[in-house]
């Protein structure tokens, strides 16, 4: 390197570089917490003091100052080259090699350099003859050094826009370019004909490249950080949309999804790529109407999707874009619309038995009273009366298996302890007597619900009544925890009846069955399809005193919310009625 002053262009571009510099520090320090933006600004940093030093160096004398702008000079490139290739290192995704002892290694070199460059022991890094400097065996080492980190950083990124698929490659090619200008610049002076160092050429180069990714492409706003390794990996469709409704970047997913509109729908409109669907068009734009997160069900053809959007925002909280996630929904929207149409069909049945089966009935019940007036003493009209009032009790469990047995979809927190009082409060309980063991609110539909504790209570009443020790009957209701063992929490209704054999206990959900020769075999029935409504699973075992024991698992807790049933003050017991009245 020529100790003389540089020509006035050559000093005027090492200035045109580092206000460039200046500039661009400026930039980044606005964007200091976006990922990466804080080793390129030290990458900035380190070239623009090379320059400034590069400069001072043209216009001053050799002696101890000129020494102190050869140390710093030297300190630049340290810190300008290695916090490239830490910047490289998060650009591309690999941030788990910036361990603290990896950073520690990477800063032994640059600052080796900087003190060996101050004391130069016997002209390790430099000798001075005749004004102009030659560069020792130090130098050497530290320029192969820094070529190393500048190859390494040179693959890692060309490796990357190779791979990348976004539109934002632009940023890859861009950082790819400024790298080579530097090493280009640096090169031709290292191993070129001039004596004059012309790397800040090549900074001035690479400042304008880091201007055009840092503003076209808006590198820092959206860095592909590890991009490959989440998007890539995720079923759901991903898309990126920009603050001007581009589309910029699709996992594979999402461009499959794109292939039957556009082969290459990355640069293009939404609009653009919606043309020929303006019903769908219309639905993302009323979805994207506000910089909330929306979501909505769209059809796509003959297909389904959950479409969630999310708004990003830059590091000034302005609008960048949006986040779009879909996720085929097609085979739950089949499920849902044969289940409607099942349900339909139930509701038709039901109608069907309610109009068709009980016109019949009122008519035979007003020809049966007509008999009653004339005296009739015939004592078949008895056993005919009891036989319309089964075949109504037989109608409305009918109906009851029928309409009960629709999911739940309106679940609300209910209180069990009031709910029970509720349905013991309809019942004909006689002598027998309710315990609440322990309560809970639990999500569920409080009618359904309330029909299956009156269904469980009769049962009790009808069958576990009979003991011999004549004790009176006692009912309970509780709930149960999860058992940490795979049973889940749920509820549990128990007496201290004559129990179900073991060898009814598997059959006594079933339609039909029943042992009372009085009895329809629809009332557990009806408790299981409540049950299942609901999500649950139905059980029957032995109580603790030898009676029936009732339980329903798979019941999510209700949370914070304030039961449906509580309607009374908190921490007052909801009045029970007295269980010797009917």
């Amino acid at each position: 390197m020529s100790a003389a002053p540089g020509s006035p262009i050559v000093q005027a571009m090492y200035a045109i570089t580092a206000l460039n510099s200046v500039a661009l520090a400026g930039v980044l320090w606005r964007h200091r917490d976006r990922p990466g933006a804080r080793p390129l600004l030290g990458n900035v940093f380190g070239a623009g003091l090379w320059t400034v030093c590069g400069l001072a160096l043209m216009r001053i004398d050799p002696g101890p100052l000129a020494l102190a702008f050869l140390a710093l000079l030297f300190f630049g490139v340290g810190v300008g080259t290695m916090a490239l290739l830490v910047f490289t290192l998060e650009y591309t995704g690999r941030e788990e090699l910036l361990r603290p002892p990896i950073l520690a290694a990477l800063s032994i070199e640059p600052v080796l350099v900087v003190l060996m460059t101050v004391a130069n022991p016997g002209g390790l890094v430099y000798t001075m003859s005749g004004g102009t400097v030659e560069w020792g065996p130090a130098f050497w080492i530290h320029t192969a050094y820094s070529y190393a980190v500048l190859a390494v950083v040179t693959v890692l990124i060309a490796e990357f826009l190779v791979r990348s698929r976004s539109l934002y490659r632009g940023q890859s090619a861009a950082l790819l370019a400024g790298t080579l200008a530097t090493w280009l610049g640096n090169a031709a002076y290292v191993f070129g004909p001039t004596d004059v160092d012309v790397s800040p050429i090549g900074f001035a180069v690479t400042g304008i490249l880091y201007a055009v990714a840092i503003l076209r492409y808006r590198l820092v706003d959206v860095v592909p950080i590890a991009r490959d390794r989440v998007l890539d990996t995720v079923t759901d469709a991903v898309f990126v949309v920009d603050d001007e409704d581009r589309l910029i970047d699709a996992n594979p997913v999402g461009r499959r999804l794109l292939a039957c509109v556009d082969g290459s729908p990355i640069g293009a409109s939404v609009d653009s790529l919606l043309a020929d669907r303006p019903a769908l068009r219309e639905e993302i734009r009323a979805l994207t109407a506000t910089r909330d997160p929306a979501k909505r069900e769209l059809a796509v053809g003959d297909d389904y999707y959950l479409v969630r959007t999310t708004p990003i925002e830059d590091g000034r909280d302005r609008h960048a874009g949006r986040l779009f996630v879909a996720r085929e929904i097609t085979d739950r929207k089949r499920r849902e619309t044969r289940l409607e149409r099942q349900n339909e069909r139930l509701e038709e049945f039901a109608n069907i038995v309610s109009h068709d089966l009980r016109n019949p009935l009122t008519v035979a019940g007003g020809h049966l009273q007509l008999a009653r007036e004339a005296d009739d003493p015939d004592p078949h009209l008895d056993e005919i009366e009891r036989s319309h009032d089964r075949m109504e009790t037989i109608i409305e469990d009918v109906l009851a298996l029928a309409r009960e047995g629709r999911d739940v979809t309106d679940a609300e927190p209910v209180d069990l302890a009031a709910l029970a009082d509720r349905a013991w409060a309809s019942v004909d309980t006689g002598d027998a007597t309710l315990v609440i063991d322990s309560s809970a609110p639990i999500p569920a539909d409080p009618d359904r619900l309330q029909r299956l504790l009156e269904n469980l209570f009769h049962n009790s009443l009808e069958h576990g009544s009979e003991r011999s020790d004549g004790t009176a009957l006692e009912i309970t209701v509780g709930t149960l925890g999860d058992s940490g063992d795979g049973l889940e929490a749920g509820f549990y209704v128990a007496d201290n009846g004559i129990g179900i054999p073991p060898a009814q206990r598997g059959r006594v959900f079933e339609r039909g069955y029943t042992t009372d020769e009085d009895g329809t075999g629809f009332g557990l029935a009806i408790v299981a399809e409540i049950a299942t409504a609901h999500g649950w699973t139905s059980a029957v075992a032995e109580s603790d005193t030898g009676g029936a024991r009732f339980e329903f698992r798979g019941v999510e807790p209700a949370g914070d919310a304030t039961p449906a049933d509580a309607d009374v003050e908190p921490n007052e017991s909801p009045p029970r009625p007295d269980p010797s009245q009917p």
